[in-house]
Formats: structure tokens, C-alpha cells, sequence
């Protein structure tokens, strides 16, 4: 019998085994996971409480119009309300340009300077002189406009002022002008029943505090400070965030 010849293998051979060349490492579950922004993240949230059929690429992008809007009109009238906050304190705290002098105390200066000038006309003259009677009619009138715009427009009615034109700063620009005229026209008639029309008194001196009072009003930069806060927002989208927002206006002393 012949001798089997074992030295061909089969042809057919088994699986061969892996070797280290031919061994790839899974991927990782997280490497091809998207990484989102904290914006991103806000929107997938809201895009998953969606209804599915709002699940899509347009619907997205309409959520994060409407969320950047939001954003966009929520920061502009934060700023927009603190500068109007800013403002709006002018006229009792003053402008910075103003070294502290203030709207608010001189036309308190001017207020009480006017009364002390009327009490001196009144003892003199007599209550029933027409220029007192002028003289006081015009602090009652400047009196209530002060307390006015002190109070915001809120707590005096001043349509009765004939110069009153919807506007409280304006209405008290013109009774401080009205006051003027009618003070100027008080004292010159104290004048002219004083021995010595250069030496009056103390009446003089309270006359000087009232005119001082009205150069410092003319030099004061609150008018130019209000300028530019105007001019700041006026335009868009400014104006249409102030009307948003319910953010008044802040008036010139004019």
C-alpha cells in the first residue's frame, strides 16, 4: 500500500485569526456627537417641546429669528430705559458739565428770592398795588408749574395757564420768564418810593439773588445735555423701543 502523502494542506483553509494590524478600535458613541453652543442647547430644547410636525430645518430657524428678537429687543430697551433714567435726573441732580448746579435749586432761588421781594413790596406799596398783585399772581402761577415737573407732570392741573401747551417744562419756562417780567416791574416801583433807589436794603439783596439765579439758569448745559439724549434716541429702532418700553420723553428748559 502506498504511503498517504500529508505534506499538501488542504485547500480549503478556516478563518484566520486577527492580528494586530488588522484590529480597528470602535468609534467612540461621542465622537461624532455634535457640540452645541449654550444657545444651541436653549434652542434644541424648545425645538423638542415642539409638535413634531414643527420639527424641521424652517422651523428652527423661525424659532431663532423669534429668539433673537427677543434677546435683541430686551437688551435694547434695558439700555434704552437707563439712559432715559439717567436723564430724567438732570434737573434735580444735575448735569456733570454743571459743576452741581442744578435746574431744580435755582429755580427754588428764584421762587423764594420772588416771595421775600413781594413781602417787601406788600408792606410797602400795599397789598392792593397792581404790581403786587401782578407780582404774586405770577408766583402762584411759577409756584404750581415747579411743582409740576417736581412731581412729574402728576401731582398739579395746569391746562387754567394760558401759556400751558401740554408740555410742563415749557409751561414753567414760561411762568419763570412771566415772574421775571413782573418781579423787574415790582422793584422798580420799590425803587421809586425809596429815598435812595441805590440803597434799598435787604430787599436788594434778594433782588440780586433772583437775577444771580437767572444768569446761572442761562449758562446751565442742561438744555445741551437734553439735546443729545433726544438726538441719541430718536432714530430707529430707539424711538420704536421707547414707545415698547413706555419710556417718556425728557424736556428742554425752553
Amino acid at each position: 500500500m502506498a504511503n498517504a502523502d500529508f505534506s499538501k494542506q488542504s485547500s480549503t483553509q478556516g478563518p484566520r485569526g486577527f492580528d494586530s494590524g488588522s484590529y480597528r478600535e470602535a468609534k467612540r458613541a461621542d465622537e461624532d456627537a455634535l457640540h452645541l453652543t449654550p444657545a444651541q442647547q436653549k434652542l434644541a430644547v424648545l425645538e423638542n417641546r415642539l409638535p413634531a410636525a414643527l420639527r424641521n430645518r424652517g422651523a428652527a430657524l423661525a424659532l431663532s429669528i423669534v429668539v433673537m428678537l427677543a434677546a435683541f429687543f430686551g437688551l435694547g430697551g434695558a439700555k434704552l430705559k437707563a439712559k432715559y433714567n439717567s436723564a430724567s435726573q438732570w434737573f434735580s441732580y444735575g448735569v456733570a458739565a454743571d459743576n452741581g448746579y442744578t435746574l431744580n435749586e435755582e429755580l427754588l432761588t428764584r421762587l423764594n428770592t420772588a416771595a421775600n421781594v413781594i413781602t417787601t413790596g406788600t408792606s410797602t406799596l400795599g397789598a392792593d398795588s397792581t404790581e403786587v398783585q401782578a407780582a404774586q399772581t405770577a408766583l402762584d402761577d411759577f409756584s404750581a408749574c415747579l411743582d409740576a415737573v417736581q412731581a412729574d407732570g402728576s401731582k398739579q392741573d395746569l391746562t387754567s395757564l394760558p401759556y400751558y401747551q401740554g408740555s410742563t417744562m415749557h409751561a414753567l419756562y414760561q411762568a419763570n420768564e412771566a415772574l421775571g417780567a413782573a418781579i423787574d416791574q415790582l422793584y422798580a416801583k420799590l425803587q421809586e418810593q425809596a429815598e435812595n433807589p441805590m440803597k434799598m436794603g435787604a430787599v436788594q439783596g434778594q433782588y440780586g439773588q433772583f437775577n444771580s439765579a437767572q444768569t446761572i439758569l442761562s449758562n446751565l448745559n442742561y438744555n445741551q445735555a437734553v439735546t443729545a439724549y433726544q438726538n441719541d434716541t430718536s432714530g430707529f429702532p430707539a424711538a420704536l423701543l421707547k414707545g415698547l418700553f413706555g419710556i417718556k420723553e425728557v424736556e428742554p428748559f425752553a
